[in-house]
């Protein structure tokens, strides 16, 4: 009864889609009646198998779909993506199993050449491709596909295709198909897209296609250098080429290298911030050249709006002028204006405090010499008053430093008295109270 009733609805279709023919719609369910007959009882009954999840039956039922009108209904090629997949899964033998990819293949470009769709359709078969296939030297079909996706989609490709696309080209180098430098222009050319990008989906691969290039040894320090240097020193104003260069170099841990840091002060003079002022600061620092270091400070300190920050920079300074130019005096001027902008930063208490425990060169005097050390414990109580975090620090100073103060005779043969104000001149020019041992 069922069967009977399934080749009525056969036979009413077949009359509907001759007069459609007739009226001008000629082609879609076959050429002529005798097409479009097996066209749409195949297309029942292969759709019948496939509702029911026999596959394998509904195989050989969608070929002839396929062949007949495969332009009936885009449904026959995303059905036939699950057949597909049914049967490479199930294959008998490699060779069987070859020989149903291809078919896949030509299924995904006869999809194309009827219902458009191209970006969407060579993503799918790039992809499908390299779900069965994962031989490098036979990647063309799939590789060609997910390239041309990616092309084609703009600003917009899909996550999934750029993910295996940077994957299959890092397979391709690693087996000595393609050089380094296309897997850096390859990658160059997808991250460029995916910050381009509006969809969140492509931006939380990023981290993937990083780091498929990071460990893909194509992208060792000395070959992006190679690259690289002649380039940005022909053409030093390209600043799409500079963040290019910098966003390599970042993502490869290559920021030790020497055309970082030229790259980098170059996007600093187009686009100066107080960040990366700072940065190129501390690579200078690493390189120890003192002077670069306070060129990059003071221009953080110049760019930087929030006081906080400005008075880390400003302490930063101080210590530079200590320790690299040995000037007491502009280190302490540096500690200061820190303190201007930050009364809390007790760092710069326990700086000052140093500078003048280390004087001993003003006076030339054993009993003016000790003076300092008066001054200095100063600074150290003050360190912990604005910041009781550094109390201990400040403590350990001052059990230490008030060993040297002047004993109560030496105090007393100066003509003097614990208590009372004593002004400790030379460079220091500070009050403090006079204290024995």
């Amino acid at each position: 009864m069922k069967s009977n009733l399934i080749k009525g609805i056969i036979i009413s279709l077949v009359v509907i889609l001759f007069q459609s023919n007739v009226s001008g719609q000629k082609g879609r369910f076959g050429n002529t009646p005798e097409d479009s007959a097996k066209c749409v009882l195949n297309l029942v009954m292969y759709g019948d198998k496939f509702k029911q999840g026999n596959f394998e039956e509904a195989y050989p039922l969608w070929r002839v779909v396929c062949e007949v009108c495969p332009q009936a209904t885009v449904n026959t090629f995303r059905n036939g993506e699950r057949i597909m997949d049914y049967m490479i899964v199930n294959a008998k033998s490699e060779e069987e199993k070859k020989n149903y990819l291809d078919t896949a293949m030509v299924m995904f470009d006869r999809r194309t050449e009827f219902f458009g769709d191209e970006v969407n359709v060579l993503g799918r078969k790039g992809t499908f491709w390299f779900r069965y296939n994962n031989n490098t030297e036979e990647a063309a079909p799939g590789y060609d596909a997910l390239e041309k996706a990616i092309e084609l989609s703009g600003d917009n490709p899909s996550d999934a295709v750029v993910a295996t696309f940077m994957h299959v080209t890092v397979a391709k180098f690693n087996a000595g198909l393609i050089d380094n430098e296309q897997v850096i222009e390859t990658y160059s050319r997808l991250v460029e897209t995916i910050d381009k990008s509006t969809n969140e989906a492509l931006h939380n691969i990023r981290g993937t296609v990083e780091g498929l290039f990071a460990d893909s040894g194509a992208a060792d320090c000395d070959a992006l250098e190679n690259l690289f240097s002649d380039k940005v020193g022909s053409s030093p104003e390209d600043i799409e080429l500079l963040i290019k260069v910098n966003d390599l170099l970042t993502s490869t841990r290559c920021t030790e290298s020497n055309l970082y840091l030229t790259v980098a002060e170059k996007i600093h003079e187009f686009n100066p911030s107080a960040s990366s002022a700072l940065s190129l600061s501390a690579m200078h620092k690493k390189r120890e050249n003192s002077n670069q270091v306070t060129h990059y400070l003071e221009q953080a300190i110049e760019l930087q709006e929030d006081p906080a920050e400005r008075s880390t920079y400003l302490l930063e300074l101080a210590f530079l002028a200590d320790q690299d130019k040995k000037d007491k005096q502009l280190s302490r001027r540096y500690a200061l204006e820190a303190l201007k902008d930050n009364p809390n930063l007790g760092r710069a208490h326990l700086h000052i405090g140093s500078l003048y425990a280390s004087e001993n060169s003003c006076f030339n005097d054993p009993f003016k010499d000790r003076t300092v050390f008066w001054v200095a414990v100063d600074r150290f109580n003050e360190a912990k008053k604005v910041d009781p975090s550094l109390a201990i620090e400040a403590d350990r100073f001052i059990d230490l430093y008030s060993e040297y103060f002047p004993d109560n005779e030496t105090i007393f043969f100066n003509g003097l008295s614990t208590g009372e104000t004593y002004r400790v001149e030379c460079w220091i020019n500070e009050s403090t109270r006079i204290r024995a041992k």
